[in-house]
């Protein structure tokens, strides 16, 4: 990756500027080092562990959507302690949120994230009527909501679009949203400074609670018995409750059965993967959005090279828009099918899943037989993780096909690991080198 010049790091600072909230911004982002660090990564120096953990949390997301968004690709972003003044004492890390004031949306909340721009068909018609109707009658028959499916298919757009239909209708509607992962960290927090009553008292008064990736209670048996609790009293109540996840909740792992009963004591609605004409329709209105009118063969060919979800489809009408943008050309057919084929990995035509199976097992020091056992164990769960999704990105095959070749398992459970090698790859750098090895053997 090429230095960055002044001009892209202003680029990037006004981005942050535009979508961070004020006092992150000047505390952490006036003073920000942005530094090229190889191919397609960018380092971020920090003063020390306290402010590298601090800088991960609020900025990771928000700087990887600067440069897919500004410059058409994906970079990886490494917070990284190093030779950098800290920052003065009269700019604190931001204190935790204090309960939203009368009229004020939750913090996380996106404005563009409306009913008004999620694009409806019949894939999603289900979960996008049961939130509208949420939103227009609190605590009446769909409580409480959980949405679930895979990523990318517009939970959490559905999510924040009923949040601000219930903040447009009654301003001073305590409105809870936030991602599972933040109120588990919360919850251990309140445990650690001994405030358990603060943290409870502030979820447990709102009218509407909205938490995003339900899955990450997986394992976690102390929060899933608090939020057990939290239920519990918010439905005496009479509040509403809407939940997401990447799966039915009868899949999430080690779920404790009295949580479950409650999330299946409401209503469940499925998202499933759009439809071509719906893929048509929301690369119409984003490329619209971002001020492009790209001719109907071009939409057409993008909504059939990327089929599984809406967030690949961004990501590939991004890149093929920035593309347009950098080399001053037309975003013709042509040039879709040059970004497109360049962006795609390359892959084996003969390669099977027997085939992966067998190099997986040899590399990892298992036998075949355990990847494809009826019981699954610990012991080879990195293994046969790291082969679905292998198998699942080189051979084509359907999520029914693998889960036949993997003991038997139902689609939730091979997507279940497809994604958590997707999200490990990303943080495990161990585990990175592990993946690239195993892919140039297979191409």
């Amino acid at each position: 990756m090429t230095p960055l010049t002044a001009q892209e790091k202003q680029k990037i600072l006004s981005y942050l500027e535009a979508r961070l909230e004020p006092k992150v911004y000047d505390a952490w982002c006036r003073s920000l080092q942005i530094e090229a660090s190889g191919e397609n990564a960018v380092r971020i120096p920090t003063a020390n562990p306290f402010h590298r953990d601090w800088l991960e949390k609020l900025l990771r997301k928000p700087l990887e959507d600067a440069f897919l968004d500004l410059f058409g690709h994906e970079v990886e972003v490494v917070f990284q302690v190093g030779d950098v003044p800290a920052l003065p004492i009269a700019a604190p890390p931001p204190p935790p949120a204090p309960p939203a004031p009368p009229g004020a949306s939750p913090p996380l909340l996106r404005p563009e994230y409306t009913f008004a721009t999620f694009v409806e068909g019949p894939s999603n018609r289900m979960a996008y009527a049961a939130a509208v109707a949420v939103s227009e009658n609190l605590a009446g028959l769909y409580n409480p909501l959980f949405i679930h499916g895979g990523v990318g298919l517009g939970k959490t757009h559905l999510l924040q679009a009923l949040c601000h239909a219930v903040l447009a209708r009654n301003p001073s509607a305590q409105v809870r949203y936030l991602s599972c992962e933040d109120f588990v960290n919360e919850y251990i927090s309140s445990i650690q400074r001994n405030r358990t009553d603060a943290f409870r008292a502030r979820y447990r008064n709102s009218d509407v609670l909205v938490i995003d990736d339900i899955h990450f209670l997986s394992h976690k048996e102390g929060s899933q018995e608090e939020l057990f609790h939290t239920f519990n009293a918010l439905h005496l109540a009479g509040r509403q409750m809407v939940f997401s996840s990447d799966q039915p909740a009868e899949d999430i792992p080690q779920l404790k059965q009295h949580l479950l009963s409650r999330f299946k004591s409401g209503f469940d609605a499925p998202l499933m993967p759009p439809t071509y004409e719906m893929r048509l329709a929301i690369l119409s209105r984003k490329a619209a959005a971002r001020g492009w009118d790209l001719p109907e063969e071009v939409l057409g060919y993008i909504a059939s090279q990327v089929q599984t979800n809406i967030r690949e489809l961004e990501g590939a009408l991004t890149r093929i828009l920035g593309f347009a943008s950098l080399s001053k050309r037309k975003p013709d057919l042509d040039l879709a099918k040059e970004v497109l084929q360049e962006s795609r990995p390359a892959r084996s035509a003969s390669v099977t899943i027997a085939e992966v199976q067998q190099l997986v097992a040899k590399y990892y020091g298992k036998k075949v037989s355990d990847l494809q056992a009826k019981r699954w164990t610990k012991s080879t769960s990195l293994a046969r993780q790291v082969c679905i999704y292998l198998c699942h990105r080189f051979t084509g095959s359907s999520l029914q096909e693998l889960g036949d070749h993997f003991g038997g398992r139902n689609h939730s459970t091979i997507l279940y690991s497809i994604r958590k090698i997707e999200a490990a790859r990303e943080a495990d750098r161990v585990l990175r080198s592990d993946l690239e090895r195993l892919e140039q053997q297979i191409m």
